[in-house]
C-alpha cells in the first residue's frame, strides 16, 4: 500500500470517528457546527456520514432476535469476519473503511444510534409544557420555586441525575391518595421526570413513567394524548 493510500485510509477511519461523535451527541457545539457546516460542503463526507447512518438505522429495525444474536457475538469473532471479508477482496481503501465501519457499528452504532434518537426525542418534547404555563407563584411559594427550577433543568439538560432523583420522589408524593402541595401539579411532575430520563439515556425509566402516566390520563385529555404520542414512539 503506498503512501497516499495510507492517507486516504487514514482520513476515513478518523472520519468515521467523528461520525459516531456526532450521531451519540459527543460533539461539542462548537465542533458540531463546524462539522455541520463541512457536511454541506464536503461531499465525500456527506455520503460516507449518509451510509454509516443508513446502515445503523437499518439495525435498528433488524428484527428483534437477530439483533440480539448480533449483541452475543464476541467481539473477535466480528473483528476476524471482517479481516477474513478484507483478505478475499481487493485491498481498496474503502472496502477497508467499510470493514472497520462494520465493526464499529456492530459494538457502538446501534447504541449510538438509540442513544441519539432517544435523547433528541426528550428534546423534541421537553416544552410541550412550558414551566410558565404551569409555575403561575400563585400556591406554595416554596414548592412552586423548587418545580420551577427541577422543569427547568430538564428543560435545559442540566444536573439530570439530582433531578430526576428529586423529581422521582415528588412523583411518589403527588400520587399519594392524602391530598398535599404536589397533587395538582402530578402530571407535570410526571411529564418531566420522563423527560428527564430520556435526555439522561435511561428509556427503559422514561417507559415505566409513561405506562404510569397512560394509565392514570385516559385517552382523550391533553396530558393523556401526549404521553401516548411520545410512549409510541420508544
Amino acid at each position: 500500500m503506498n503512501d497516499n493510500e495510507n492517507i486516504v485510509q487514514g482520513k476515513d477511519l478518523l472520519n468515521d470517528e467523528r461520525i459516531s461523535r456526532f450521531m451519540q451527541g459527543m460533539m461539542e457545539p462548537e465542533e458540531e457546527s463546524a462539522f455541520m457546516e463541512e457536511l454541506k460542503n464536503n461531499a465525500d463526507l456527506r455520503n460516507q456520514a449518509i451510509a454509516q447512518a443508513r446502515l445503523v438505522k437499518g439495525m435498528k429495525q433488524v428484527d428483534e432476535e437477530l439483533k440480539d444474536a448480533l449483541r452475543e457475538t464476541e467481539e473477535q469473532v466480528i473483528r476476524n469476519i471482517a479481516n477474513e471479508a478484507v483478505g478475499t477482496k481487493k485491498k481498496s481503501t474503502r472496502w477497508l473503511a467499510i470493514a472497520a465501519s462494520v465493526v464499529v457499528i456492530f459494538f457502538v452504532g446501534f447504541k449510538s444510534y438509540d442513544y441519539y434518537d432517544t435523547t433528541s426525542l426528550g428534546g423534541e418534547y421537553a416544552n410541550m409544557f412550558p414551566v410558565s404555563t404551569i409555575i403561575r407563584g400563585e400556591a406554595n411559594g416554596d414548592v412552586d420555586a423548587e418545580l420551577s427550577t427541577l422543569f427547568n433543568n430538564v428543560a435545559e439538560g442540566k444536573d439530570l441525575d439530582n433531578t430526576s432523583s428529586r423529581l422521582k420522589t415528588l412523583w411518589k408524593l403527588s400520587k399519594q391518595d392524602a391530598y398535599n402541595d404536589y397533587t395538582d401539579y402530578a402530571p407535570y411532575i410526571g411529564w418531566n421526570l420522563a423527560i428527564g430520563y430520556l435526555k439522561n439515556y435511561e428509556k427503559a425509566k422514561a417507559k415505566v413513567i409513561l405506562m404510569e402516566m397512560a394509565q392514570m390520563y385516559p385517552k382523550g385529555t391533553v396530558m393523556g394524548d401526549k404521553v401516548i404520542l411520545l410512549k409510541n414512539e420508544l
